[in-house]
């Protein structure tokens, strides 16, 4: 009769040969010989885990380490299956026992780094991975988990180079392909990102985080049925409330607001006072219209932590409508441009309950909004505050007033500088309605024509900014519409792509003679038609009662809601919505027409 050192030889050489399950069989019959036999307990529990049955592997594991308390290894594997079940935690905690037992161990610092970026504690990540890498330089997951720790602390280049070298030592590393594919996907180089999701999921179709990461990235390139089929993939692989959220931010994408809002209320059962996740849920709603339900969600904003945004906090509390009775109240900017001159139409109404309105904006906003009714002070933000009773920050009047759909307060509201006007209009002709548009077979050499300024692009630190900016190029149909003059009133980095597009005569670029939104009000009560992507000058025009048509994205920034062409907030608008991801020549050929047709 074999003994139980020969029985462990055995099962041991079925299953380094692939024989799963008469190593299992093996490893069964020993330790019901000898409960306590600490290797084939282990060895039984690597093998469940590599079966698939993290679950049963987790129990004998965890009594091997009961049997071998001293074992590294075993504390190892331990921390390893416990990764698989998504007990990141645990797992951290048992590295973190086999590197007290042996702390030269490279393959415990280097998995401990990935439990450690399943903690959201990639600093500490990083460290881990590097101390595998100076044992071992050419650990394939020390180097690996070193790039994925890169990837979330916005490092995208030495996060692909760390993929690409994790790659070289071992070219079917799937968690190196995934890698690689967030380090693209962090720098919007979504048809790099898109093979290498891919690529992850060939070489391991059990890896639920890469099927999820892939799910998000189709979504965004409007590959709806292949995203929501990815998802169902990791679903089955990785259920739980990360992959709702995931699932969620995509069924945005894809402008089906209430079917994310059943996404985020089952991780919200999961994590109730998770801030991000009441965020994007009142963001779903108010996309959706549901302001009442949307409004209070928004709130949530103002305890996440996870956000670069500077949140204030006061002493002083926060407004929610009541009368004011003479008390100092702090209104202040807190996100876009764009945002505050949306909601900066509240100010006048926040007075009008009796407050002595106090107006903090971003510096190039002073001018503009220096003259607003009812505002006893605008100052810049960043310096000393002066004294106040109350604060409330402008996204949150909405909520403050009780903003539905069919009340939002009017526009215009705002009003050019007089002075500037007057400059402006002897800089680029005669203001609107003072010449009529050429008739047919007309050009500007015999007819003035129509005045349109043209916006292209926003802030590019936006995280959803390339699908919202059409760029130059997108709207070249527009340009070549006969008989309009064409204003560039673009600022930033959107000026660069004057130099990759044809020029044309009728095109004339405002950008660097204006100094700030004040010029760009001046401006544009001198047009007839400003023309713009989703970002600050379309809330501009709005906010002045100028004409605006407005590109948007497939699924647009919730203030435009979905399918309607006019916009509750602003009564000039004319709303031109993607009718597929990405897809702006076809926009741009309906601005084109309609402008062709318009005046």
């Amino acid at each position: 009769m074999a003994t139980i050192a020969e029985a462990l030889l055995a099962a041991l050489d079925h299953h380094q040969a692939g024989r799963m399950n008469e190593a299992a069989t093996l490893y069964g019959r020993i330790l019901d010989a000898d409960p306590e036999q600490p290797d084939a307990a282990q060895l039984l529990g690597v093998l469940l885990a590599q079966a698939n049955q993290p679950a049963e592997g987790r129990r004998f594991l965890r009594r091997a380490a009961v049997l071998r308390p001293g074992s590294a290894e075993t504390q190892s594997n331990l921390a390893g299956v416990l990764r698989l079940l998504g007990e990141a935690g645990a797992a951290e905690a048992a590295y973190r026992r086999a590197l007290r037992i042996a702390p030269l161990l490279a393959d415990a610092h280097a998995n401990r780094a990935g439990a450690l970026r399943a903690l959201a504690r990639p600093d500490e990540a990083a460290r881990s991975a590097e101390r595998a890498l100076a044992l071992d330089p050419a650990h394939a997951e020390g180097l690996v988990n070193h790039a994925d720790a890169d990837v979330a602390l916005g490092r995208a280049a030495a996060g692909e180079a760390g993929a690409r070298r994790a790659l070289a030592v071992q070219g079917g590393l799937a968690a190196a392909w995934m890698v690689l594919g967030s380090a693209f996907s962090l720098t919007n180089r979504w048809d790099e990102a898109e093979p290498a999701y891919r690529k992850a999921v060939d070489l391991n179709p059990r890896y639920g985080e890469a099927w999820e990461n892939w799910g998000a990235l189709l979504a965004k390139l409007g590959r709806f049925a292949e995203a929501l089929a990815a998802f169902d993939q990791a679903e089955a692989l990785r259920p739980g409330a990360l992959l709702c959220v995931t699932r969620g931010i995509a069924k945005l994408a894809m402008a089906r607001p209430l079917e994310a809002v059943a996404d985020f209320d089952r991780a919200l059962a999961a994590r109730p006072n998770d801030a991000g996740l009441h965020w994007n849920r009142g963001f779903a709603q108010l996309l959706a219209g549901n302001w009442a339900e949307g409004w209070p969600e928004i709130d949530w904003r103002r305890f996440e932590v996870n956000t670069a945004l500077p949140w204030r906090a006061f002493p002083q509390p926060t407004w929610r409508g009541e009368d004011l009775a003479g008390r100092r109240i702090l209104l202040y900017a807190e996100q876009g441009f764009g945002d505050t001159l949306q909601f900066v139409r509240y100010a006048p109404l926040v007075a009008a309950r009796g407050g002595r309105v106090l107006l903090e904006v971003q510096p190039p906003l002073v001018s503009l909004l220096s003259g607003l009714p009812g505002v006893e002070r605008v100052f810049a933000r960043g310096g000393p505050l002066p004294e106040f009773d109350l604060e409330c920050p402008l996204m949150s009047l909405p909520r403050a007033f009780g903003t539905a759909v069919d009340s939002v307060p009017p526009a215009p509201y705002l009003t050019p500088d007089p002075a500037r006007v007057r400059r402006w209009r002897e800089r680029i002709g005669a203001g609107p309605g003072e010449t009529a548009r050429p008739g047919p077979g007309t050009g500007p050499e015999t007819g003035r024509g129509l005045r349109v300024g043209l916006v292209w692009a926003g802030n590019p630190r936006f995280q959803g900014d390339r699908l919202r900016s059409p760029r130059l190029d997108g709207m070249l149909p527009v340009l070549g519409v006969p008989g309009v003059r064409f204003f560039g009133l673009q600022m930033g980095p959107g000026r660069a792509d004057l130099g990759l597009v044809p020029g044309f005569a009728d095109f004339t670029d405002l950008g660097p003679e204006i100094a700030d939104f004040t010029d760009t009000a001046a401006i544009m009560a001198n047009l007839d038609l400003v023309i713009s992507s989703c970002t600050g000058p379309a809330h501009l025009a709005g906010a002045l009662g100028v004409p605006l048509w407005v590109m948007l994205p497939f699924s647009p920034d919730w203030r435009w809601l979905l399918e309607r062409e006019d916009s509750p907030w602003y009564p000039t608008a004319r709303l031109f919505r993607q009718r597929r991801v990405g897809d702006w020549a076809e926009v741009a050929t309906r601005v084109a027409r309609a402008l062709q047709g318009w005046g």
